[in-house]
């Protein structure tokens, strides 16, 4: 796969805009077939942006507001959640604390003024076991609205809460923000 020559484009298409065609039967066989391997890399494997727990991974999303000469990279990250709150295995029952220290750990580095949360949900999921295929269960939430769990959010720490037993589910909470532009 191309990759951009600045780095300050980089979601720009990895195409150039213009191509000079050969005259001769024999070059523009071999030049179509160049061509067309580098529009399939490009089609085929071109990836905006990748997720990934407690790394900033942009999303691809570049925002303008209030001050439109600004640029502000939209970045993604995402906070697993191995056992979501469950009664019996808590100090406080069903409540968990992600924080800057412990394990799961939270996902946002270098907190600062620029950032912005631009969009926060969570997804909850109970694979089926070996033995009952359909057992299984799965949903999404945002931070307030599912009678069974919700969380809120800080610059320093996530909290979940839910009303029932949820520790044999593992989970997650998908953060996209917002920093000025990089």
């Amino acid at each position: 796969m191309t990759i951009p020559s600045n780095p300050q484009e980089r979601f720009t298409p990895f195409l150039i805009s213009t191509y000079n065609l050969p005259e001769e039967d024999d070059r523009l066989r071999t030049w179509l077939g160049e061509v067309l391997t580098q529009f399939s890399d490009v089609i085929n494997d071109k990836k905006i942006g990748t997720i990934a727990q407690a790394t900033e991974n942009y999303s691809g999303g570049g925002w303008r507001y209030k001050v439109t000469g600004v640029n502000r990279s939209e970045f993604q990250t995402i906070a697993y959640i191995p056992s979501l709150p469950g009664p019996a295995s808590l100090p406080v029952p069903n409540q968990i604390t992600i924080g800057l220290t412990g394990t799961p750990q939270y996902p946002i580095t270098n907190v600062n003024n620029q950032l912005v949360i631009t969009q926060l949900y969570g997804t909850a999921s109970l694979p089926p076991t070996s033995v009952g295929a359909g057992d299984g269960d799965y949903f999404s939430y945002m931070p307030q609205g599912d009678s069974r769990i919700s969380f809120s959010m800080s610059d320093l720490q996530i909290i979940i809460t839910s009303t029932v037993d949820l520790s044999a589910y593992s989970g997650f909470i998908v953060i996209n923000y917002l920093r000025n532009g990089v």
